[in-house]
């Protein structure tokens, strides 16, 4: 069966994070210009010959900018968190609670989210086939469904 490929990428997340159970530098709060890039595939264009019409992912944009942009990611299990809560709660963060907060969990946890909305939109023409979350020029993480 053929298929057909498109990508989109998302630049200009700046956010913060941290890796609680590192031994390094990672666990202390730090931040990236995140940026997210997928890859689409079907094997049935629309009429207008596109695998995904990216005009239709306005969804997306407003998730990853909810998700992303001047927040605080924290882990679900971080043993600060009530203290992130109430810094939260105070106005000093926009915290986002993901079950991991770090590079290969944030895209899964937008990997889901995006494909969800991607099924939805299309009918489940579409997938998702990768998502690649970069927090810098040197350093991404990638998650890749089965």
């Amino acid at each position: 069966m053929s298929k057909f490929i498109s990508t989109k990428r998302f630049i200009g997340y700046p956010c913060t994070h941290r890796q609680w159970k590192a031994e390094s530098h990672c666990k202390f709060v730090h931040g990236y210009s995140r940026e997210f890039y997928f890859e689409f595939e079907c094997s049935e264009m629309t009429q207008e010959m596109w695998v995904m019409d990216f005009g239709g992912l306005k969804e997306v944009k407003a998730f990853l900018d909810e998700t992303f942009d001047h927040t605080f990611l924290v882990a679900q299990d971080d043993p600060y968190l009530e203290e992130f809560r109430k810094m939260d709660e105070q106005g000093i963060i926009q915290m986002r609670i993901l079950p991991n907060a770090g590079m290969e969990g944030s895209a899964l946890y937008v990997y889901e989210r995006v494909q969800e909305i991607v099924s939805k939109k299309t009918n489940n023409r579409v997938k998702v086939i990768k998502v690649e979350v970069r927090e810098n020029e040197k350093n991404s993480a990638m998650y890749i469904p089965n």
